[in-house]
Order: structure tokens, then sequence, then C-alpha cells
């Protein structure tokens, strides 16, 4: 049986999983642990693994008991889990399209249509989320993926919780969530509990205002943000300038039913999706907004990337991963392309080799301030003030031709808002103009490097 994981419990990327899954790129990392790319070698299908470590003890279990027993087109499904040395593999439907907060332009946000189409999907996935008596309890861009057909799908259950069994409903205490998209009882918990679907609404009509605004009304609803209170005082309905002016009339009678603060006058599911601007006619292509396949995009046989039950249950079940350091510089076997890499917006191509980059990044950052350091010679650690990190790839292009080398720059936040973060790379994007480059046509990629814990 090959062996596949690296030193300090880090997957190198070209090495197998487990015998005949390859582990290709990491596709996102934070305090729970790290989400790495699995392809098949052989079908080239594509699976996220969800390495868990460390936290409250059983917390990994529930999670992957809650999120196994969903299933829904707006959902991220999660395909399976298991326990390995002390180790915790949730294995999840590979979302390509990435995260949405990739999709929000900074101070700008989106299409109005392009918003309520993910504003309709993610409204569907909490139907049946709060249907079934599951509280998400984070939800924000960053947990909102989208796959190979731009549709949504919810992700990360790590905070989720039950809140109802059969007719029965108990209310929440936990302070838990991300404090810009928190519901002000949410913040005020433990005192006065609260209920949960109220609180997961606030969240997404936070979503959609980031959608259509490309920012954020205020950083916690809390009594002492001067930006809520003002807005609370009014009861929701004042609306003064930053991100309100930009929108429709439509789009801001909405939110002001959304964002009540007092949770018992917040508008329910049911009416947000009945109000006129969640209503207006979609203006995408019918195939772009459909959830579900119909008889047209099926075709006999199996797909190119179809993974058979079989080869998903010996992922899951028996091919044993183990722990020797041997596979650090494999590659894939006999030529296996590795699936696309997720679709991100916040890379930039430069001029010159990876040295040269991040010695161009390096005089970017020093006038602003902010504190970095090296973690590998093309991986750089990022602080930009206390509440916003990211991490840095430099990727060598290796293809031949006209133009000299060229490096990649991939920014991937750490911790943080992400709209805060696109900011902060647009900023560093911008003082690297004088490096820009054309991306090179078939580029051959250096895998980026893992930062060892």
């Amino acid at each position: 049986m090959l062996q596949v994981t690296a030193r300090g419990g880090a997957m190198a990327a070209g090495a197998e999983f487990v015998e005949g899954w390859l582990v290709a790129q990491v596709l996102g990392e934070g305090a729970y642990g790290e989400v790495r790319l699995l392809v098949h070698a052989r079908s080239g299908a594509a699976v996220a693994l969800k390495v868990l470590r460390g936290g409250e003890e059983g917390a990994a279990a529930r999670e992957a008991a809650l999120h196994r027993a969903l299933r829904h087109p707006h959902v991220l499904r999660c395909l399976g889990e298991r326990t390995h040395l002390q180790q915790h593999y949730m294995f999840l439907e590979y979302a390509p399209g990435g995260e949405l907060f990739d999709r929000i332009e900074p101070d700008v946000g989106m299409r109005e249509d392009e918003a309520r189409r993910y504003w309709r999907q993610l409204l569907a996935g909490l139907q049946y989320l709060h249907g079934r008596g599951v509280a998400h309890r984070d939800i924000k861009p960053e947990n909102l993926l989208l796959d190979n057909r731009d549709q949504l799908k919810i992700s990360d259950f790590g905070m989720a919780t039950l809140f109802r069994h059969g007719s029965r409903e108990r209310l929440l205490s936990r302070v838990c969530g991300t404090a810009p998209y928190a519901a002000p009882e949410v913040l005020s918990a433990p005192q006065r509990p609260y209920r949960a679907p109220p609180a997961d609404l606030w969240a997404a009509a936070l979503v959609l205002l980031a959608m259509l605004a490309g920012e954020l009304p205020w950083e916690r609803a809390c009594e002492s943000d001067a930006r809520y209170a003002a807005w609370s005082a009014a009861g929701g309905g004042a609306a003064p300038g930053g991100p309100w002016r930009k929108l429709s009339a439509a789009a801001l009678a909405l939110l002001r039913r959304a964002l009540q603060p007092d949770a018992t006058r917040r508008a329910t599911l049911a009416t947000l999706l009945e109000l006129p601007w969640s209503r207006e006619p979609a203006e995408v292509a019918a195939r772009a907004w459909r959830s579900q396949p119909t008889a047209a995009d099926v075709t006999d046989g199996a797909a190119p990337d179809e993974l058979s039950a079989a080869d998903m249950d010996a992922l899951i079940s028996y091919s044993q991963p183990a722990h020797a350091d041997d596979l650090l510089l494999a590659t894939p076997a006999d030529g296996a392309s590795l699936a696309p890499l997720g679709r991100r917006m916040t890379r930039v191509w430069l001029r010159g080799d990876e040295a040269a980059a991040m010695a161009a990044l390096g005089d970017a950052l020093r006038p602003r301030g902010y504190v970095w350091r090296r973690l590998h010679p093309r991986l750089m650690a990022i602080e930009c003030g206390a509440e916003l990190k990211m991490r840095v790839w430099a990727m060598r292009c290796l293809a031949a031709g006209a133009g000299g080398a060229r490096t990649l720059l991939e920014f991937r936040r750490a911790r943080g808002c992400g709209l805060q973060f696109k900011r902060r790379y647009v900023e560093l994007r911008d003082a690297l103009a004088p490096l820009h480059a054309p991306a090179p046509p078939h580029a051959d990629l250096l895998p980026a490097p893992h930062a060892h814990h």
C-alpha cells in the first residue's frame, strides 16, 4: 500500500493520499485544519478532503454526522468521513468555482441579476436546512461555494447545530459565527437565548448587501458600533450613506425587512422570497439558474469525471493512509492529469522568477506597515493588522517561449473578512503593476508549497 502523509501531517502536492488518489493542491486552511483537493488518477474525478485537527473533543464527528445527513442542490455534499491515526477526514463534494467572495468586487459588488440568483439559491439552501431543524450559524461569502455550473453551495458545518427535533424547537445560547455577519441577538447571548432561523437570515441578508455594494455596513451589530447604533435607533428604517446608497429601492426595502434589529419583527424566509426584489425575473440563461440537470443535460453512460461507488467506497473505507515521509517529492504517475485548479480571482502574473516576485512583494508591503515572514522560499505569510492575515504563493512558469520568466503570485485569505482581504489584494496587485505580465498559454506550474505548522 502506498504511503502518503508527509512530515507534520502535511500532505505533499503530487503525492497519493491513498492508492489511486492524488493530492493536487490546498483549497483552504484555517484554525480547524485544511482542505485539500484529491483527484482520482484513473477517472479524473475530484473530491475535497477536509482534515480536522484539535478542537473540542467529538466536534469533528458531530460535524460529519450532521453534514452527511444533508442532501440538497444548494448544500455541499459530504460524501463520507473516517478517522485514522487521530486525524479526522471528511470527503466533500468539490466546488471548482471557488468561494462566493471571489465574485464580489470590493466597494462595487456584482451585477444585481447575479446577486439575485445567488440570493435565491442561498435562501433555497437555508429553507432546506431549517426544514431539517439545522442552523448553520456561520453564513458568510467565504462559506458559500460555487460548482462548475455556477450553482451556490452552502458549506462548512463546523458551527452548525440542531435547533429543532420534531415539533420542539430549542433556543440557542452560544455566541458564534463571524462578527460582521452575526445578528445582534447572537452577540448578546447567552444572557438572552435566541431563535436560530432569524439569526441565519440576518447573516444571509448581509451576504446579499455585500454582493450588491461590495462592503458591509458595520463591524459588529452592537450599540458600541456607531454605524449599527444609527441603524438600530431607527429600527432598521434609516438608510444613511455607506453601502445603502448603492442599492435600488426594491433591494433596500428587502434589506430593511431582513435586517430588523428586533428578531421578532424580522421577515421570515418565506416572506423574503415573496418580496418584489426576490421575485424579479432572472436575466441569466435558464441553464445557469437550474439547480438540477434536465434530461437534456444527461448523456448515456458515465461522464469522464464520474466516480464509481466502488472507488468512493475504497477511498472512505478500505485504503489505509499512512504517515511516512517518502512521498514528499512524489509526482503523478504515468502523466496523469490533475483536475483544473479552482477558479481564483486573487492572483497576478509578474515578470521574473520567484525570488524577484517575492522581493517585489516585500517592497510593496514595506511602506504599508504590514508584517510578513517567509515560511518557504515561495511562500509568504502577511499580517495586515490584527484582524486580517493572508498567505502568498509564488509559482514559476516552466513553459518555454518568448517573454522570459514569469511567476504567478496567488493570494489566499488565512483569517479575517473576505472583503477586507480583497481590498488588500487589489492594493498590492496595483502596487506590483510595473511588473505585470500576461498569463502564459498552457503554463506548467510548480505545485504550491505547504507551510508546516
